[in-house]
C-alpha cells in the first residue's frame, strides 16, 4: 500500500504519539509535537485518508485517531528496514551471562528474569527441542562396586546426572574402557534415538543396567525440557491499561498456561529461524488479538534450538523491544555455545 512522503511521517508521529500516551491522537497534538511542515486541516484530511485505508481508528467521532493493527505492521517494518540497533543495556546484558558456573536451567531461568525485567512485559522461553539435543560426552564414576554415578553433557548445555544400581560387581577400570567406547561411539547422535532399542547394539561391551540407565536419562530429558515453558512477568500485564478488562486478561492468561499451546506459538521462530513480531490479529488465537509477540530463536552450533520473547500489548515501543530480545537471543545463545562440563 503506497503511502506519500508526509502521509508516511504523520503516520509514524501518531504511532509514536500513541505508544507513549495510551490516548487517541489529535491533529493539534500532532502539529504542536512534531515536525510535520505542514496546517493541521492537512494532518486532519491525511489522517481520515489514512483511516479509509485500514491505518487508523477513531474510537469516538469527537477523539483522535488511534493505529490499528495495518499501522503497528507498517511501523515494524520501517524500524527492520531502518536497522535496528543493540539497547542501551548491551553492557549490562553481557555482564549478566559472565557467570561461568550456570547450567542450562539456571540460565534459562536467568534469562526469563532479564526479559521481563528490562521490557516490564512478559517474558516466554521454549526449552531446546530434544530433536536437536546431541549427545558430546559422559563420564562414569566408580561409586562401589554395584553403583555407577552417569554424568552427560549435552550440546544445548545440560548437565544430566544419574546413579545407576548394577547387577553384578564392577571395577573402574572397566567403567573407563566402558566410557570411551560410549563417547566415541554415541558423540554427535541425537538424543532423540537413545533407547533401549538402539543402546542394546552395544551390550556386549557395555552393562545392560548402564545402557538401561543412559536411555532413562534421555527419555526424563525429553519429558522435562521438550515444550517446556519458562516464564516471568505475567504479573506486568496487570499494569497496562490494555488490559484493565479483567475479562480479557483472563483469556490471555488461559492462554499462557496452556503450555503445548504456547509452545507452538513460540516455535515459529524456530521455523524462520531469526526474529518473529506477530501483532494483534495476526496471532492466531482469539485472546491473544490485543497483544503482540516478539520472539527469536536461540542457537547451539549454528542451529535453532528454542526461542524466548515478549509478550505485551499492540501498544509497544517496538524498536526497544525487538533490540532487547535480539540482543538478549543472541548473548543468550553465546553463552550456550560455551558451556563445558
Amino acid at each position: 500500500m503506497f503511502l506519500n512522503f508526509r502521509q508516511e511521517k504523520i503516520l509514524l508521529a501518531l504511532i509514536e504519539e500513541f505508544i507513549d500516551t495510551a490516548e487517541p491522537v489529535g491533529s493539534s497534538t500532532l502539529l504542536n509535537k512534531h515536525n510535520l511542515d505542514c496546517s493541521s486541516a492537512t494532518i486532519r484530511n491525511e489522517m481520515a485518508y489514512l483511516e479509509s485505508l485500514g491505518f487508523l481508528g477513531q474510537p469516538h467521532s469527537s477523539s483522535g485517531r488511534i493505529p490499528l493493527d495495518e499501522a503497528y505492521r507498517f511501523y515494524v517494518k520501517y524500524l527492520l528496514q531502518k536497522g535496528i540497533l543493540p539497547p542501551p543495556e548491551a553492557l549490562d546484558i553481557q555482564k549478566e551471562y559472565q557467570d561461568e558456573t550456570l547450567e542450562l536451567e539456571s540460565l534459562i531461568e536467568h534469562t526469563r528474569k532479564i526479559l521481563a525485567q528490562l521490557t516490564n512485559y512478559t517474558s516466554l522461553i521454549l526449552g531446546p527441542r530434544i530433536n536437536k539435543t546431541i549427545f558430546k560426552y559422559l563420564k562414569l564414576i566408580f561409586l562401589n562396586p554395584h553403583s555407577v554415578l552417569v554424568i552427560m553433557l549435552t550440546n544445548t548445555g545440560g548437565i544430566i546426572h544419574r546413579v545407576i544400581n548394577l547387577d553384578s560387581e564392577i571395577n573402574p577400570y572397566e567403567l573407563d574402557k566402558m566410557a570411551k567406547i560410549l563417547n566415541d561411539r554415541l558423540q554427535g547422535k541425537s538424543l532423540e534415538i537413545f533407547n533401549f532399542n538402539f543402546l542394546r547394539q552395544f551390550s556386549d561391551k557395555i552393562d545392560l543396567n548402564i545402557l538401561n540407565g543412559l536411555s532413562e536419562i534421555a527419555k526424563n530429558l525429553f519429558k522435562e525440557v521438550e515444550k517446556k515453558i519458562f516464564y516471568d512477568g505475567t504479573i506486568n500485564l496487570l499494569n497496562l491499561p490494555e488490559f484493565k478488562d479483567l475479562k480479557k486478561l483472563k483469556l490471555i492468561l488461559e492462554v499462557l498456561e496452556d503450555e503445548k499451546l504456547v509452545a507452538e506459538i513460540l516455535s515459529e521462530s524456530l521455523s524462520s529461524q531469526g526474529l518473529q513480531v506477530s501483532i494483534g490479529s495476526e496471532n492466531q488465537y482469539l485472546p491473544m488479538e490485543s497483544c503482540s509477540l516478539i520472539s527469536a530463536a536461540y542457537n547451539v552450533d549454528g542451529e535453532p534450538v528454542g526461542s524466548l520473547g515478549i509478550l505485551g500489548p499492540k501498544r509497544m515501543p517496538y524498536e526497544r523491544i525487538i533490540s532487547i530480545v535480539k540482543y538478549v537471543a543472541q548473548s543468550f545463545s553465546e553463552r550456550l555455545n560455551k558451556l563445558k562440563l
